[in-house]
C-alpha cells in the first residue's frame, strides 16, 4: 500500500466526537480502554509525597517517615564488639587533668542483651590496673549517673576502671532520689569488694551455727542498732550488714563485741569477760589490716565505726587502741560525706551525729568543719521531692553544728571592751548571729509537711497532767529535726551578742523552745533516739524556770532513761546544781550503779570526773586524720596504695 492509498483509508473512517460518551458496554469490551484507565489509577496510588522531614533512621532507609515520635533518632546495633589494646599506652602523669572515657559499655547496656555481648574487660597494663578517677569528677556527678552505671557493669568488671566526664552536672537533691539501695558503694579510689559485694547483694549461702555468736547479734540487731542509726533511715547496720557477718569475719566479731557490752551494761551479772575477747579479737584483726596497703578500706571503716560504738558504751578505762578517733579518720581517707549515698553517708552521719551531741554537752568545738560536710543549704528550694526529710535532717544538724561553734568561738573571744577589737569582734558576731537565726527562719519556714508537728496541742485547754505541750510526730527523721531545730534556736538565745539589751527576749525564746523540748520528749516512744532526747533535755532543760516544770523535766529524763543503757543520774545532779536545789539526802548507792551512771563518750582519752563539763577541748582535735602527727593507729597504720591526691581536702570527695 502505497502512502495515497493508506491517506484514503484513514479518511473514509468515520469521526468519533470526542464530547459524545462512549456507552458502559463498549467500556468495558475495550481493553486497550481498560488498561488505559488501569495504569492511569496506579500510577494516582503509588505516587509519593513530599513531607516536610523525616527522621534519620528513615532516611537513611529510604523510606517514607510518618514522623512520629517513637521512630525519631538514630538506631543503634551493637554488632562490632572487638576490644582490642592499643599499640602503646603512656603513664599518665601525676595530677594531670586529661582523662579518656569508654562509654560503649555504659551505652551497650541501656539496650536489651546489648551489654552481655561484651566480654569482661580484664587489666592489660599496670595503668589499667590502678584507679584512674579523679577526685574532680566525683564532685559533678549526680546519682542517677552513678546508680545506673554501677547497676549495669557491677556484676561483671570492677566499676572503678571508669573515668567520668567533668561537665555532668546535676541538682544537689539528686542524691536523695528513691532508688537508691543499701550497699551502692562506688570509692572514688582504689578497689573494694566490699562494696562490690553490697551493691551486687552477694549473701553468703551459710549460716551461724555458735548459738552464743546467734544470741550477741541478735543484741546488736535489736538493742544497739536502733539507736546507733538513728541517722541512717536506710538501717544498713540492722538491715542489711548483718547478712555479710558470716563471710567477713572482722564485722562479726566487732558486732559480738558490741552485743556483749550491752548485755554486761543492762545486766552486770553477765559479766565483762565476752565482751572483752571479741573486742580485742576485733581489734586485732583490724590493726592487722592497717598494716597492709591493699586492705578494704570501706570494710574497715565499717568495723571501726561499730568499735567505737563499743567504747562509747563501755564502762573501761581508756583502751590502747581509740577506735573513735580511727573510725573518724578511716570515713575521711574513704572519702565520705553527706552527699555519699548507702553506707558511706550512713557512716558519716553516725559518726558526725556522736560527735555533734558531745560537743553540744560539753562545749566542745567541732573537730569536722561543718562547711566541709557538703550539705546543701539551698533553703530556698522548696521543692518536695520524695525521702526529702533526710535532706532537710542534714540541713538543721548542719546549723546546730554551726551554732554550736559560734557559741564557742563567742566564749573564746575575751577582748577588752571598747577597743576597736571588741567593736570589730561584736559587730561580726551580730552579723554571724543573724545569719544563723536567719537560717532558722528559712528552715522552719519550708520544711515538708512530713517534717512537722501532726498535732500540738498546749496543756491549758487539754486539761493535762503535763505543763509541757503535747507534740505528736510520727517519723524519725523529722521527730529528731525537731529536736536539733529547738535546741538551735535555744543556743542562739544564749549565745545573743547583745544580750544585756534583749534579756527579755532571749529567755522567752528559751523558755518557748525548751517546753517544745520536753514536750516532744514525753511522748517519745521510740527507744532507738533516747539518747538524743536525753541530750538535748539536759540543755533544754537548763532554761525552766518554774519548780514544777523542773520536777516533770527530771521525770521525763528518769522515764527517758528507763531500759536503755544510758544512764540520766549524772545530768540530774547537774540540773539540780544548776538550778540551786539543795543537794539530795546522802543515800548508800550500789557502786555498780555508780558506775554505770555516768557518761562514757567520746572523751575516753581524758580522765573522767564527776563534772565532765569542765573537759576543754573536744578529745577528736588534731587526733582524728592519719596526716596528723599524732594520727591513731600509731605504729598499725600503713598508707594504702590507693591513697588519694590532696589527701587533706577529704570534705568534696563523693562516693
Amino acid at each position: 500500500m502505497n502512502l495515497t492509498t493508506r491517506a484514503q483509508s484513514k479518511s473514509q473512517s468515520p469521526r468519533v466526537d470526542s464530547r459524545t460518551s462512549t456507552p458502559k458496554s463498549q467500556k468495558g469490551n475495550s481493553p486497550r480502554a481498560a488498561g488505559t484507565n488501569r495504569k492511569k489509577s496506579e500510577l494516582s496510588d503509588t505516587k509519593a509525597k513530599r513531607v516536610r522531614t523525616g527522621c534519620l533512621t528513615c532516611r537513611e532507609r529510604h523510606l517514607k517517615c510518618d514522623e512520629a515520635l517513637g521512630r525519631r533518632g538514630v538506631r543503634l546495633n551493637f554488632i562490632d564488639i572487638q576490644t582490642v589494646a592499643p599499640p602503646h599506652i603512656i603513664d599518665r602523669p601525676k595530677g594531670a587533668k586529661v582523662t579518656f572515657r569508654d562509654d560503649s559499655r555504659f551505652i551497650a547496656s541501656e539496650y536489651v542483651g546489648g551489654f552481655e555481648r561484651y566480654p569482661p574487660p580484664q587489666p592489660e597494663s599496670p595503668v589499667q590496673d590502678r584507679q584512674l578517677l579523679h577526685q574532680d569528677a566525683f564532685n559533678a556527678l549526680g546519682t542517677d549517673y552513678l546508680t545506673s552505671l554501677f547497676q549495669s557493669v557491677a556484676h561483671s568488671f570492677d566499676p572503678t576502671g571508669f573515668d567520668v566526664p567533668h561537665d555532668f552536672i546535676v541538682g544537689p537533691d539528686t542524691w536523695h532520689e528513691p532508688h537508691i539501695v543499701p550497699g551502692e558503694e562506688l570509692l572514688p579510689h582504689g578497689t573494694s569488694n566490699f562494696a562490690r559485694k553490697l551493691a551486687m547483694k552477694q549473701y553468703s549461702s551459710s549460716s551461724l551455727s555458735d548459738p552464743e555468736q546467734i544470741f550477741l547479734l541478735q543484741t546488736f540487731v535489736e538493742e544497739v542498732g536502733p539507736w546507733m542509726e538513728s541517722m541512717d533511715p536506710m538501717r544498713h547496720f540492722t538491715q542489711t550488714l548483718p547478712y555479710y557477718t558470716v563471710e567477713e569475719p572482722l564485722l562479726l566479731k566487732a558486732f559480738l563485741a558490741c552485743g556483749a557490752r550491752h548485755l554486761s551494761v543492762v545486766n552486770p551479772s553477765s559479766g565483762d569477760e565476752k565482751a572483752n575477747r571479741y573486742y580485742e579479737m576485733a581489734t586485732q584483726d583490724l590493726m592487722s589490716l592497717m598494716q597492709d596497703p591493699n586492705r578494704d578500706s570501706v570494710l574497715c571503716a565499717a568495723a571501726a565505726l561499730v568499735l567505737s560504738i563499743y567504747e562509747s558504751i563501755s564502762s573501761q578505762s581508756t583502751p590502747k587502741i581509740n577506735h573513735t578517733t580511727g573510725s573518724r579518720a578511716l570515713i575521711r581517707e574513704c572519702g565520705w560525706n553527706s552527699k555519699t549515698p548507702g553506707l558511706g553517708g550512713a557512716c558519716f552521719w553516725i559518726n558526725t551525729s556522736i560527735e555533734l551531741l558531745s560537743c553540744l554537752r560539753y562545749g566542745w568545738s567541732l573537730s569536722w568543719d561543718p562547711d566541709t560536710w557538703g550539705v546543701d543549704m539551698h533553703i530556698d528550694n522548696v521543692h518536695h521531692f520524695p525521702k526529702s526529710e533526710e535532706l532537710w535532717l542534714h540541713r538543721i544538724l548542719y546549723i546546730c553544728g554551726k551554732v554550736s561553734n559560734f557559741r564557742v568561738q563567742s566564749q573564746n573571744q575575751q577582748s577588752p571592751n571598747g577597743t576597736d577589737a571588741h567593736m570589730g569582734q561584736l559587730s561580726q558576731k551580730l552579723q554571724d548571729w543573724g545569719h544563723y537565726n536567719s537560717w532558722c527562719d528559712q528552715w522552719v519556714k519550708n520544711t515538708p509537711p512530713s517534717m512537722q508537728p501532726l498535732g500540738h496541742v498546749q496543756p491549758w485547754p487539754s486539761n493535762t497532767q503535763s505543763v509541757f505541750p503535747t507534740i505528736w510526730m510520727t517519723k524519725r527523721p523529722a521527730i529528731i529535726a525537731q529536736f536539733f531545730y529547738h535546741l538551735a534556736r535555744i543556743l542562739l538565745a544564749r549565745t545573743h551578742p547583745m544580750e544585756p539589751d534583749f534579756r527579755t527576749e532571749m529567755k522567752e525564746m528559751q523558755q518557748a523552745h525548751a517546753y517544745d523540748i520536753c514536750g516532744l520528749a514525753v511522748g517519745l516512744k521510740d527507744r532507738g533516739l533516747a539518747k538524743i532526747s536525753i541530750r538535748c533535755l539536759a540543755i533544754a532543760a537548763e532554761s525552766l524556770e518554774s519548780r514544777e516544770a523542773q520536777e516533770e523535766a527530771l521525770r521525763i529524763l528518769t522515764a527517758t532513761a528507763k531500759d536503755t543503757i544510758w544512764s540520766s543520774q549524772s545530768i540530774e545532779n547537774d540540773l539540780r546544781q544548776h538550778w540551786g536545789w539543795p543537794p539530795p539526802p546522802h543515800e548508800t548507792v550500789d557502786p555498780m550503779q555508780m558506775h554505770n551512771s555516768h557518761y562514757h563518750e567520746l572523751d575516753q582519752t581524758i580522765s573522767k570526773g564527776p563534772k565532765i563539763s569542765t573537759h576543754l577541748s573536744n578529745p577528736l582535735l588534731g587526733m582524728s586524720d592519719f596526716s596528723a602527727e599524732k594520727h591513731p593507729y600509731q605504729g598499725f597504720y600503713t598508707a594504702p596504695h590507693h591513697t588519694l591526691d590532696q589527701y587533706h581536702q577529704y570534705g568534696s570527695y563523693i562516693l
